[in-house]
């Protein structure tokens, strides 16, 4: 796991949130978000538009990432979770994709939603860590805010790039904030943890800068948690605020004190790199 979230677990801990991120604390979580008017507001107020979201990209970075694709491509979005961002990328791009999620509940929540427009559009429950990753040959593989949880970052891209078509490429979106022991550098374009990995690994990629977006977001997702405190109180879904407010308050500290960058990285595949190992590190 990323320094960085490692830092977070320690944190939502303190906050009575142990086994947050956890494939249990997800199905709870989306079972609770998917009939939760609440959190469609929050969603509306934090993000731009209600996708049940739980991550952090906002529309204009979800917006851009649909402009990067082709229609037609066949694309594996991996972390999906209940596969309405998902939903509304094939909308935009009319793209056939494949999401993965560990959470069997969001990835229920995602087939019978969408039933009707497999199999251009599917959801399959997958452990990101243990599983194989289904299919092969995919012109794009989407990881948006999924790699911390993958373990090594050289690890996780080789894998994704063995997946990839002649020609394919990787859409990975991540965050990297500075901890005490970290140097300054860290945060700039050309040092964050994957870039480095992937300077290790020899991709050729291009670096989009969201930085300002992700401190926005941390900032709003802080405040309009506890403004919908209450509302989530009446549903009786205190466990939705209580777990945005677990982790928000620790990134809106690095937000506030501009210690946390966000960008989105555009991989060219490597006909070079083997298919599986442990390369490069975090």
């Amino acid at each position: 796991m990323d320094q960085s979230m490692s830092e977070l677990m320690n944190h939502t801990s303190d906050m009575g949130q142990a086994q947050m991120f956890s494939k249990a604390w997800y199905n709870e979580y989306f079972r609770r978000a998917a009939e939760s008017p609440t959190h469609a507001r929050f969603c509306e107020a934090v993000y731009g538009r209600d996708l049940c979201q739980h991550g952090m990209m906002d529309m204009d970075e979800l917006d851009f990432l649909i402009s990067l694709l082709k229609p037609g491509e066949k694309i594996l979005e991996v972390g999906c979770s209940n596969g309405h961002i998902t939903e509304y990328i094939h909308q935009r791009a009319a793209c056939n994709i494949l999401g993965v999620d560990y959470s069997d509940v969001a990835i229920a929540q995602a087939r019978q939603r969408t039933r009707e427009k497999t199999p251009a559009l599917d959801f399959r429950c997958v452990d990101l860590i243990q599983d194989e990753l289904p299919g092969a040959h995919y012109d794009v593989i989407l990881a948006i805010d999924c790699i911390y949880f993958m373990g090594d970052y050289g690890a996780t891209v080789a894998k994704l790039n063995a997946k990839l078509a002649p020609g394919g490429r990787m859409i990975i979106a991540a965050f990297q904030a500075k901890e005490e022991d970290d140097p300054d550098a860290i945060l700039l374009p050309d040092h964050t943890r994957m870039s480095e990995v992937l300077r290790g690994l020899s991709f050729r990629y291009a670096q989009h800068d969201f930085t300002p977006n992700i401190r926005n977001h941390w900032i709003k997702n802080y405040e309009f948690s506890r403004s919908l405190q209450p509302r989530f109180g009446a549903e009786g879904n205190e466990f939705l605020c209580e777990a945005r407010m677990a982790e928000n308050g620790w990134f809106k500290d690095h937000a506030e004190r501009e210690t946390l960058v966000r960008f989105m990285y555009v991989i060219d595949q490597n006909p070079n790199l083997p298919p599986s190992g442990s390369q490069g590190g975090q």
